[in-house]
């Protein structure tokens, strides 16, 4: 038999945890051991109640929040975190990814996919509902907007003719520099970029939004409410 997954829930409103309780309990392999209005009472009894995955409500996401998750991640890096959000603030949505946060889901998620999402994300995946997903890639785009606009108009010739495959040499020839001026604007190239190699440097102009993985579900639009 296999080991049941621990789930404790974080919403302010106990009709909101009552109704994720009943929608959680249909799923015999995840275990509800703790429901409770704040995060403050998660990270308190975090030790004495051993949990896998934690369901949290941030309305928005605010910096007080983001001070919480970075203290999970130092008391409990094992435990994956699943954000229920609005999406309203891109900026502290990829703080939240960056503190290792797996998991984004609305709360008019159907059931199904509120499970499934904890499934993924145990096993080591990312659930992320439509609007996140769209957030990264606007921020992935938006980045490599800035970063290319950091570049002088002869460093862009330079990185767009690198995304072709092209060699010092043959860039050098077709914009009429020498080698060593290539050379030196290749190092320049890959300061402002901050990449590592040319291959980085291609991929990075190439790529305009990001690529899809098979652990990266979305959402649709039902209300948790309907199960209760």
């Amino acid at each position: 038999m296999s080991k049941s997954i621990r789930v404790s829930i974080c919403d302010h409103c106990p009709t909101i945890r009552y109704g994720l309780q009943h929608i959680l309990g249909t799923d015999p392999s995840i275990k509800i051991v703790m429901s409770t209005p704040t995060l403050e009472d998660v990270f308190t009894n975090s030790l004495d109640i051993g949990m896998d995955v934690i369901l949290v409500d941030f309305k928005e996401i605010k910096p007080t929040s983001l001070i919480y998750l970075q203290k999970f991640r130092s008391k409990l890096p094992h435990v994956k975190i699943i954000i229920f959000t609005n999406c309203s603030d891109t900026s502290l949505i990829m703080n939240a990814i960056e503190l290792g946060v797996q998991g984004f889901q609305m709360k008019q998620a159907e059931a199904s996919e509120i499970i499934n999402a904890i499934h993924i994300v145990h096993q080591g995946g990312k659930s992320m509902a439509s609007c996140v997903t769209n957030a990264l890639m606007e921020h992935s785009q938006t980045r490599k907007l800035r970063l290319q606009s950091s570049l002088s108009n002869r460093e862009q010739e330079v990185l767009q003719l690198i995304s072709q495959g092209k060699t010092n040499i043959e860039i050098g020839k077709q914009l009429y520099i020498s080698t060593r001026t290539v050379k030196f604007h290749v190092s320049s190239i890959f300061i402002k970029l901050n990449v590592k190699n040319r291959t980085e440097a291609a991929l990075l102009i190439r790529s305009r939004t990001p690529a899809p993985t098979s652990t990266i579900t979305q959402t649709s639009q039902f209300t948790v409410a309907r199960f209760m």
